[in-house]
C-alpha cells in the first residue's frame, strides 16, 4: 500500500465492556496533513455471558484465556464480516485494538485478547493489532496511545478529553504535547449500577438519587496516583486494589453521587489553560450528571464541548483505525513524550499475505 486513499476499518473494545465500536473511515493525506471521513460504524452489544467473561478474564487460568481469545476473536471476526457486507465495503485494512486482560507497567506485560489471526483468516484482509506491547517493553506507559491520533486529526483543539471505562486527556499543544489517564470513570460506575441492577446509570438518574459523601470525595482526591506527574496510566488491577476499598462500605447510590463529583473535580484540575477548547467524547457524555459537575468545577471558564454522537461513541475506533495506517505504512505512531518510552516507536504487529 503506497497511495494517498486508504480504506480503514477501526475495532475497539473498551475498559466498560459495553461491546465492539467498528469505524469505517477514508484517510486522505492533502498538503501534508491526514484527514478522515467516517463513512460507516456500528456498535455491536456484548451478551450477558461475554461480558461476564470479560469483566472476570484477567482472573483466568491460561487454558481458559486462550479459549475466550479465540472465542472473542471469532465475535470480531463475524461482527465484522456482516458489517462489510452489508455496507459493501472493500477494505485496504483492519486495526484491531482488542480487549485489554492486564495491562502492568512494573511487570513490563500487556495483553489483549480478541485473536487477530481469526480475524485475518476469515476476512483475508489485512490486520494490525498488539499496539501496546512494544511501548511497555521500551518502559513506557503503553498506555494513552489516543493521543497521536487526537493530535494529527482534532487538531483545531486544545484538548481532547475521552470519558470511557478511563477518562483521559489529550494536550495538543505542539509545543507541550502529552496525554495521560486522569482518573476511572465508567469502569466504576458501571460496576456500581450493576449493582442496582442496570447496565449503566442512564442520563445519571441513579447517582441523582444518592447522598454526597464527602469524607469519601476526600480521600478518593488524596489517592497517591494524583500526586504523580505525567507520564502516568491506570489498569484495572491497579484500580481494583486502590479505589474500591475505599467504596465497599457505602450504599451504590452514594457511590455513583460522590464518584461523579471525584471524576469531574479531577478532569477540572487536568487542565491549567483558561478559556482552553476541549472536545468532549466517550460513554460518559451522555451522563448528565457528569456534564452538570464538570461544570461545576470548571473555574478557568473552559470551553467544553461535546462532540457528536459519531464522535463520542466512535473516537477511538477511529482513532484506532489510524494507528493502523500508520503501523502499516511503517510510520511513527506512538509518542515518546506521551507514554515515557524511551523512544518514539511505530508500535503493532502485522499479519496479511505477505506473512502467510
Amino acid at each position: 500500500m503506497n497511495k494517498n486513499l486508504y480504506s480503514v476499518i477501526g475495532l475497539m473494545s473498551g475498559t466498560s465492556c459495553d461491546g465492539l465500536d467498528i469505524a469505517h473511515c477514508i484517510f486522505s493525506k492533502i498538503k501534508n496533513e491526514w484527514q478522515y471521513e467516517l463513512i460507516n460504524f456500528e456498535s455491536i452489544n456484548y451478551s450477558k455471558q461475554m461480558r461476564k467473561k470479560l469483566i472476570q478474564c484477567s482472573k483466568l487460568d491460561s487454558l481458559s484465556l486462550k479459549k475466550l481469545d479465540n472465542e472473542l476473536g471469532e465475535f470480531f471476526s463475524n461482527s465484522l464480516m456482516n458489517f462489510i457486507n452489508h455496507n459493501k465495503i472493500s477494505a485496504d485494512l483492519i486495526s484491531s485494538h482488542g480487549h485489554t486482560v492486564f495491562h502492568d507497567i512494573k511487570l513490563q506485560l500487556t495483553h489483549q485478547i480478541g485473536n487477530p489471526l481469526i480475524i485475518y483468516k476469515n476476512n483475508k484482509i489485512p490486520v494490525v493489532y498488539n499496539f501496546r506491547e512494544l511501548d511497555v517493553l521500551f518502559s513506557g506507559q503503553g498506555a494513552p496511545l489516543v493521543p497521536y491520533g487526537e493530535r494529527e486529526l482534532f487538531r483545531d483543539y486544545d484538548y481532547c478529553l475521552n470519558i470511557g471505562g478511563i477518562a483521559n486527556i489529550s494536550s495538543l499543544d505542539i509545543n507541550n504535547f502529552y496525554g495521560y489517564d486522569i482518573c476511572p470513570a465508567n469502569i466504576i460506575l458501571n460496576y456500581y449500577a450493576r449493582k442496582l441492577n442496570y447496565d449503566f446509570d442512564k442520563n445519571g438518574e441513579l447517582s441523582s438519587e444518592g447522598i454526597f459523601k464527602k469524607s469519601l470525595f476526600e480521600k478518593l482526591n488524596d489517592l497517591n496516583y494524583y500526586k504523580e506527574k505525567y507520564p502516568k496510566s491506570l489498569d484495572l488491577l491497579y484500580i481494583e486494589k486502590k479505589y474500591f476499598p475505599h467504596l465497599e462500605k457505602y450504599q451504590p447510590k452514594d457511590v455513583l453521587k460522590t464518584f461523579i463529583e471525584h471524576l469531574s473535580y479531577q478532569i477540572n484540575n487536568s487542565i491549567n489553560k483558561s478559556n482552553s477548547k476541549v472536545l468532549l467524547t466517550g460513554g460518559g457524555v451522555f451522563n448528565n450528571e457528569i456534564l452538570k459537575k464538570i461544570n461545576k468545577y470548571n473555574k478557568l471558564d473552559i470551553n467544553y464541548i461535546v462532540g457528536n454522537k459519531k464522535l463520542i461513541i466512535f473516537k477511538e475506533a477511529i482513532i484506532f483505525g489510524y494507528l493502523g495506517l500508520l503501523r502499516y505504512l511503517n510510520k511513527k505512531n506512538v509518542e515518546s513524550s506521551v507514554t515515557g518510552a524511551k523512544t518514539s516507536t511505530s508500535s503493532g504487529l502485522i499479519v496479511d499475505n505477505k506473512f502467510i
